[in-house]
């Protein structure tokens, strides 16, 4: 079953968020995304707390892996991807898909209020409310999501199916009559 345009981003984001201090070495981020099991982080103000920008496996592997720069010298804040892509919660997954499309990206940074899509650090700075990170959403979220959907609907019409043939069974077998 495909994902219905008016599907909220709430419904299919990941919630819970994983962030690190823009101080953050680059290898402290890759560590932190293994362990966690995530493609991305977002990079956090270390000073006022605000989401700057996100660091991908993308980045990582165009930014640190093909250089001859050290992972523990380089700083989360210079390998992150910016501005920040972020798309409202009551957002509707048609939103969200032509947003990726539209900017090329596979992460969305979820967010309960509307806030400007290519918003720069001095903008997040001047308004600090202005993004109040909720979660994240990628485009591995929306597969998860299909295939969840397919494979409930699949379990049903399979149960019905099995529930059929044991009827069928029992009004052939004629041991039963």
């Amino acid at each position: 079953m495909p994902i219905q345009e008016s599907t909220k981003i709430s419904k299919i984001m990941t919630k819970k968020l994983e962030t690190v201090g823009s101080s953050s070495s680059a290898q402290e981020v890759a560590i932190r995304m293994r362990d966690k099991q995530v493609s991305s982080i977002v990079v956090m103000d270390d000073r006022y707390g605000i989401p700057l920008g996100i660091v991908t496996e993308r980045d990582l592997a165009r930014k640190v892996c093909v250089t001859d720069k050290n992972s523990t010298q380089l700083l989360a804040s210079q390998v992150m991807s910016f501005p920040l892509i972020t798309v409202n919660a009551d957002s509707s997954s048609s939103d969200a898909a032509d947003l990726m499309l539209k900017n090329k990206v596979r992460h969305l940074l979820v967010v309960s209020k509307d806030s400007d899509q290519n918003m720069d650090k001095n903008e997040a700075l001047e308004d600090k409310d202005l993004i109040k990170p909720v979660g994240i959403i990628t485009a591995t979220d929306f597969i998860k999501f299909s295939v969840t959907a397919d494979t409930d609907s699949d379990k049903d019409v399979n149960e019905d199916n099995k529930t059929e043939k044991i009827l069928e069974y029992y009004r052939n077998d004629s041991n039963h009559s």
